[in-house]
């Protein structure tokens, strides 16, 4: 059978490249013309994490249709099963079909989604890989563990397949990720591509700022360290101009830590961290440094802001009495996170709204690691399924069917081109057929031919996440795993420490910038009293003796 493909394998190939360019289905049959919408092309060159190049032009000419069918023909039939961890939808069976008419066309197979609520899916994927079960495709993520699995033997090695089945997949990627994805030598999943880095800035109320005079594009903040003069300034204009509007706090809460205010690669907690290249949020210390972020002075100034800014009113004390903050238009500011376009109307029709990202983007292993497909290890037909894999992540109309659904069920596409979901089976978002926006366990995202209202003109969205993600720094680590085994009891005992202030501290809760320091001081030395400082050497040195293995 593994012959047969090989000689096969050009080809299929060839054949499988064609699509990367097509928005929408081939005709099946050879009478009516093909569409060929290319917007999705330029997004499916795009990929992840520093400099990287995207799959290779190849100088061999393409198979015609008819051979390409022919060839096709030749491969055995088969049927797999895709394991998904998301709550199936009303119109499954009908997406199911329609793909399946595709993967018979494509790959001569036929594929059973079998789509589950997270707690369903833990339970049954996990005991499924646990007893070598042929489980096909399965999603990874937190409920199934990409490392834990993949170093019990659960997965397939699909670096020993995609050099014949899977080289669209293999050029999705630069050699920096596919190194974070590499557990005791080998290649075991395929990340989504989709926002794999950290793209932050802020979205801000572009009436408002107009009103206030505020030139919110060229603020130059390289994060929210950066921003509490300007806002306490921004408050008092705003509330001398609506004094309504007093009490009211100016931005929505701008948490977690990382990478909301300093970009870190982080490995247990913030108690043993390293800078990113680049970037070194934290002075003294190169990235190849693990160290406590909770006993530096940046830590100690974030805690300071915070308490400042919840006295100035520019934050709230307990965001649980505002659920709408983004929005009021009295809201100056909310973070964003992972967004690259926006519409002009984003929190409704009351006002205007703009997106900055600042300048650092950046990445880590954990970007990649969360989310993606891997073949179960005991696959009846791994090659198949390194097959279905590349063109699931090659593919946009697969990778529209599998978000938006069917074009003339689901949604439609007027003489223009462009897709809507008003009429069609989607048009209910409460309560759709079939949506999936945006799909992470699906594959590539970037190739998706989405409607204008999810992905805005010209799949802009995509592609400006190729762009960021191209561009991000990355982590010095990516691919490093702690081994906890060593530091599992300071761990735990550490954690318990963390959480009786964390809520404090980060959250700005404090009375005064004494009682700020006297806490700080408290939560350090409960974590040495602890272990923090084993839990350091353990981290640097495992990082160490890393590197050396490089």
């Amino acid at each position: 059978m593994k012959r047969k493909l090989a000689a096969l394998l050009c080809t299929v190939t060839m054949t499988v490249s064609l699509l990367a360019g097509c928005g929408s289905k081939p005709a099946q049959d050879g009478g009516k013309e093909e569409s060929s919408a290319q917007s999705g092309a330029e997004s499916s060159s795009g990929g992840a994490g520093g400099e990287q190049s995207q799959s290779k032009e190849t100088e061999e000419q393409p198979q015609s249709e008819e051979e390409g069918k022919q060839a096709v023909s030749d491969l055995e039939y088969v049927e797999l099963d895709w394991y998904i961890d998301a709550v199936g939808q009303p119109d499954q069976e009908m997406v199911q079909d329609a793909l399946n008419e595709y993967l018979l066309e494509k790959l001569n197979m036929n594929v059973k989604l079998h789509l589950m609520s997270w707690g369903e899916y833990g339970e049954k994927v996990k005991n499924m890989l646990q007893t070598g079960e042929d489980a096909g495709i399965v999603s990874f993520d937190s409920n199934v563990v990409y490392n834990t699995h993949a170093n019990m033997g659960a997965f397939y090695p699909l670096d020993e397949l995609w050099d014949e089945y899977g080289t669209g997949v293999k050029g999705l990627f630069s050699e920096d990720v596919w190194k974070a994805m590499s557990v005791n030598g080998h290649i075991y999943g395929v990340p989504t591509l989709k926002d794999n880095s950290y793209i932050m800035g802020y979205i801000y109320n572009a009436d408002l700022a107009e009103e206030l005079e505020l030139d919110m594009d060229n603020l130059g903040w390289k994060n929210y360290m950066d921003c509490e003069e300007f806002l306490v300034d921004a408050l008092k204009r705003r509330n001398e101009k609506h004094p309504e509007w007093e009490g009211m706090p100016l931005t929505d809460s701008i948490l977690p830590i990382v990478p909301s205010y300093y970009a870190l690669e982080t490995f247990v907690d913030l108690m043993a961290v390293c800078n990113i290249p680049g970037i070194e949020d934290v002075e003294g210390y190169d990235p190849d440094t693990v160290f406590n972020f909770y006993e530096t002075e940046e830590y100690k100034e974030f805690c300071l802001q915070q308490q400042r800014l919840i006295a100035e009113g520019v934050f709230a004390y307990d965001y649980a009495q505002y659920p709408t903050i983004n929005y009021e238009p009295s809201t100056l500011l909310s973070r964003s996170w992972g967004y690259t376009w926006i519409d002009e109307h984003l929190y409704g029709e009351d006002f205007r709204t703009k997106l900055v990202v600042f300048d650092n983007v950046w990445s880590d292993t954990g970007n990649y690691t969360s989310a993606g497909s891997a073949i179960s290890a005991n696959c009846k037909n791994p090659e198949r399924a390194m097959m279905l894999l590349d063109l699931v992540n090659t593919d946009p109309y697969i990778a529209t069917l599998l978000r938006f659904g069917i074009e003339g069920q689901h949604y439609s596409v007027d003489e223009n081109g462009k897709k809507t979901l008003e009429g069609g089976r989607n048009s209910d978002v409460s309560n759709p057929g079939w949506l999936y926006w945006y799909g992470i366990y699906f594959g590539n995202v970037t190739i998706t031919d989405a409607p204008e209202s999810y992905s805005g003109p010209d799949n802009v969205v995509f592609k400006k996440m190729v762009e960021y993600n191209n561009s991000a720094k990355l982590a010095a680590h990516m691919g490093f795993v702690l081994d906890t085994s060593n530091i599992q009891n300071e761990i735990s005992a550490c954690n318990n420490v963390v959480s009786g202030y964390i809520g404090i501290l980060n959250g700005g809760k404090s009375e005064t910038p004494e009682e700020v320091i006297k806490t700080l001081d408290e939560l350090n030395e409960k974590l040495k009293a602890n272990g923090v400082d084993k839990i350091v050497a353990e981290v640097q040195a495992q990082i160490d003796a890393w590197n050396s293995a490089q």
